[in-house]
């Protein structure tokens, strides 16, 4: 969790150092994102919706704000002690975000997901489910190459340890 916070600090700050562009991502702004994750159980699905709600936090320019949904699925076998075992997480949840445009087309961006996972497993044996509160940051980037239509990559901590994906802005 520290180095993902330390990641959203450096990148926020080299954005403060050049000079802000037209932002992409700003009040009244809606973005919908589909992914696939990778480093983490199986290979996760993430589906997230984002609401651009306040602009130049802090006083900053161009330094926007958003909150939105966000959910990740990911399905996965594995054997262990000789009994296979097939396990599923749902993870629903809700996103706070800062954004930032640094260079035309191209934005960064971090924050916290606050969401509930809940995780099965069953094998031959039966099954078990275990849910709780899930609490994760991200960092990422977000180009632009038409004005609607975009690619992401995301790193952080959820249900996965980083994602690409594609986007697309209402």
């Amino acid at each position: 969790m520290k180095k993902i916070i330390l990641v959203v600090i450096l990148a926020l700050g080299f954005a403060f150092t050049s000079q802000a562009q037209t932002p992409v991502f700003q009040k009244g702004t809606k973005v919908g994102s589909v992914g696939v994750g990778f480093g983490s159980y199986g290979i996760p699905v993430e589906l997230s919706m984002m609401w651009g709600v306040y602009n130049n936090v802090f006083g900053l320019n161009g330094l926007n704000s958003g909150v939105g949904a966000y959910l990740g699925i990911s399905s996965y076998n594995e054997t262990w002690l000789n009994s296979k075992y097939h396990h599923t997480i749902f993870y629903p949840g809700v996103r706070g975000q800062l954004n930032y445009t640094f260079v035309d087309n191209l934005e960064v961006y971090g924050g916290l997901l606050l969401g509930f996972m809940i995780w099965s497993s069953d094998n031959n044996y039966g099954g078990s489910n275990t849910s709780g509160l899930g609490l994760g940051g991200y960092a990422g980037l977000r180009y632009y190459f038409k004005p609607n239509l975009a690619v992401y990559l995301e790193g952080g901590y959820g249900i996965t340890n980083g994602t690409i994906g594609i986007s697309y802005k209402f």
